[in-house]
């Protein structure tokens, strides 16, 4: 069945103090796919202002927050944060749209039947490493919503900074690999045109072909 109209709800209530004690693979997950989809708003193809400014927000909140809400399962302002950045992550992707990341991680999900929050983290750093090229200036600002230093900095060198410090934030929240989650290299072929076909990537930041693609999942394998 295609999209509907009745799958949003007029009126959603978010309650922090149910995440409490939520286990840390799960805060992972979730806290990194709310960056993706901050990251993939901020830099897609259809971004706009308002949508750019909450999704900033919520990148640096993710930053701060993310770490000691993934320590502390209980410490209640962690999770107030948290549950924050997740909803201004969520009407930023409402409004604009997502890219390469979850093009790849909504079609390998379906395949092999594993968790959307770790898989999407797993492929948030090799499609920043891509992509950084096409937005550079977004990326240089990511990286000081990351809390990185880019005092001095070229252009370049800060989007660069941008990847260097998500892909820190992932290994810390221990997120498995792809081939540590069961997905084979030798279905990169059949995963490359799923994603190629995917409607998100039109939104994608930086020009997409399925060389793009077989690029991009050979690096999750290397």
């Amino acid at each position: 069945m295609g999209g509907t109209g009745l799958i949003a709800p007029h009126v959603a209530l978010i309650d922090p103090l149910l995440t409490l004690g939520l286990p840390a693979p799960i805060t992972a997950a979730t806290g990194l796919d709310a960056l993706t989809h901050a990251i993939e708003c901020y830099t897609c193809a259809y971004a706009q202002p308002w949508p750019d400014a909450v999704a900033l927000w919520a990148i640096e909140t993710v930053a701060q927050w993310l770490p000691i809400a993934f320590a502390q399962g209980q410490n209640q302002e962690a999770r107030y944060k948290m549950s924050m950045a997740a909803m201004l992550a969520g009407m930023s992707y409402g409004t604009a749209s997502a890219g390469a990341v979850h093009a790849m991680s909504q079609t390998a999900g379906g395949v092999y039947d594993l968790p959307h929050g770790t898989l999407t983290a797993a492929l948030l750093p090799p499609v920043m490493a891509y992509n950084y090229l096409g937005e550079p200036h977004k990326y240089a600002r990511i990286a000081q919503a990351m809390g990185e230093n880019t005092w001095g900095l070229t252009v370049w060198e800060a989007a660069e900074l941008a990847v260097e410090s998500v892909t820190r934030l992932v290994e810390l929240m221990e997120i498995p690999s792809l081939p540590e989650m069961g997905i084979p290299e030798e279905d990169i072929p059949m995963l490359v045109d799923l994603a190629y076909a995917d409607p998100q990537t039109i939104g994608n930041p930086r020009d997409l072909t399925k060389a793009s693609y077989e690029k991009i999942y050979r690096s999750c394998f290397a």
